[in-house]
């Protein structure tokens, strides 16, 4: 009796190290990553063309910071704009929005993206905002400081453009190859 479960115990193992060895020789060092799908933000018609909602307006506060509680560096940035402009969307007088940042050492926020600025207070911005999120509040999908005239017009030319975006092309993997380890 003592045997057989020692022989199977000994072929299991047999298969399994069989099935990652192959595993590993099959893949060629191949690993596959999942990644996030995005419409593109790299223009102004872009941005605007995704967001159901674009504005000009003014940071007059409150702002306050709330850190991700997994990396205190990176968190959300609560806002109030109040609106100078409405370009896109239902007409709002002041809008509460979140928008995603990294804190620095100096206390102030940045972003990895020139058309998604941190939102400052007293600062003219033209924002573009996703109004209904999973928790009802407005998110930043994109904004860029507006202290002046050609500013308003770029965004409002943005807006006038109607870009139809892309058709998505992104794959939801990416493969990174690296070499196999020998064995």
């Amino acid at each position: 009796m003592y045997k057989r479960v020692w022989i199977t115990t000994a072929a299991v193992g047999l298969v399994l190290a069989a099935g990652i060895g192959a595993y590993v020789l099959a893949t060629d060092g191949e690993v596959t990553v999942s990644s996030l799908c995005a419409p593109p933000a790299s223009t102004p018609e872009y941005v605007a063309a995704y967001a159901p909602t674009v504005v000009i307006g003014t940071v007059t506060g409150p702002t306050r910071y709330t850190p991700d509680t997994g990396d205190p560096s990176t968190g959300v940035h609560l806002a109030t704009l109040t609106v100078e402009k409405t370009l896109k969307g239902a007409r709002q007088a002041d809008l509460d929005v979140s928008q995603s940042v990294t804190r620095t050492a100096q206390g102030t926020y940045t972003t990895a993206e020139p058309l998604y600025q941190p939102l400052v207070t007293g600062q003219r911005y033209a924002v573009a905002v996703l109004d209904r999120t999973e928790g009802g509040g407005r998110w930043v999908w994109g904004a860029e400081r507006a202290p002046d005239a050609p500013a308003d017009q770029r965004w409002t030319a943005a807006v006038a453009a109607k870009a139809t975006l892309p058709t998505a092309t992104c794959d939801d993997t990416r493969t990174i190859t690296s070499t196999p380890n020998p064995t």
